[in-house]
């Protein structure tokens, strides 16, 4: 099973705008929040398995690899074939990764953090995802679908049937934690959604960032939904409750420490719920990079004087 973690660059050194929705920073409050995260969880990653990859930019190796030192396995620069994708597509990078590795392989989002108590058999499944959310209660999503839909935008004919039933009600599966052996219909259904975000290019030159925003997860994370759904796919959840109401999930298991936790994903607004955990925990679990990247901060702060 390949292990992988992939970054497109341009939305975090070109965000679209300050905003979250461009993910500015990366999502987090300031920059070192966000590399404190994704060196903890490569490194969290590497407690388990023996060999990671990251599939970036030219960009990401001069970054990542040759600056910070992130202490990847092997890289490449695969990410380049989408430089003409608009930074408001912050999604692509992640749809590319899938669509072009062609072992089967388990994707970590670099905000997701694993713990020790971590189930490592759960990714030699065929298909699995991190859990699955349906907007049935909350709501959430309904109108920023609809509004897709009267703004003519390009997605597959299933798929806009789907939305037009009379019943319909939104649901997706959070993909932190993606791949499965079942490396065929990672490939297909991530070129599918690639080429139909592709075709919306236009859609990022608007004004409404919370829709556009929504764009990325609507291509990554309700295509696979309904392409699995379609297909009668089994799809393997590490979280086997289904997320149907606002609770703060984690919690509990960031309270009880990483020690004593499986996983923890700073999704969404996780980022900014705990935009200090990452750097307490990379300091007591990995001081000495911690203060590597302390020293390559501190070298980036004193060029900008």
């Amino acid at each position: 099973m390949k292990v992988i973690q992939s970054f497109w660059t341009k939305p975090f050194t070109n965000p679209a705008s300050t905003s979250f929705e461009s993910r500015f920073q990366g999502g987090f409050n300031e920059d070192k929040q966000f590399i404190f995260t994704w060196a903890l969880s490569l490194l969290s990653i590497k407690e388990y398995f023996p060999s990671v990859h990251l599939v970036t930019d030219t960009p990401g190796e001069k970054a990542w690899i040759e600056f910070f030192e992130f202490p990847y396995d092997s890289y490449s620069t695969g990410l380049d074939e989408i430089e003409d994708m608009p930074s408001d597509f912050w999604g692509a990078g992640k749809l590319q990764t899938y669509a072009s590795t062609n072992d089967p392989f388990v994707h970590f989002d670099v905000d997701v953090i694993l713990g020790k108590e971590f189930n490592i058999s759960i990714v030699e499944n065929n298909l699995i995802a991190e859990f699955q959310y349906d907007d049935s209660l909350l709501k959430r999503y309904e109108l920023i679908v609809q509004k897709l839909v009267s703004s003519k935008v390009v997605m597959s004919t299933e798929i806009l049937e789907t939305i037009r039933q009379p019943y319909f009600s939104y649901s997706d599966y959070n993909l932190g934690i993606t791949g499965g052996r079942d490396v065929e219909f990672m490939n297909n259904y991530a070129k599918k959604a690639l080429a139909d975000l592709r075709k919306n290019i236009a859609y990022a030159s608007k004004n409404d960032k919370i829709q556009c925003s929504f764009l990325n997860c609507f291509f990554e994370q309700f295509y696979f939904y309904i392409e699995a759904t379609n297909q009668s796919k089994k799809v393997d959840k590490l979280i086997e409750k289904t997320i149907l109401v606002d609770v703060d999930y984690q919690k509990q298991k960031i309270a009880s420490g990483i020690k004593h936790l499986d996983f923890v994903h700073l999704h969404g607004g996780y980022k900014r719920l705990y935009p200090n955990l990452s750097e307490k925990w990379l300091s007591e679990l990995y001081p000495d990079f911690y203060r590597h990247l302390q020293k390559k901060l501190a070298y980036i702060e004193s060029r900008s004087l």
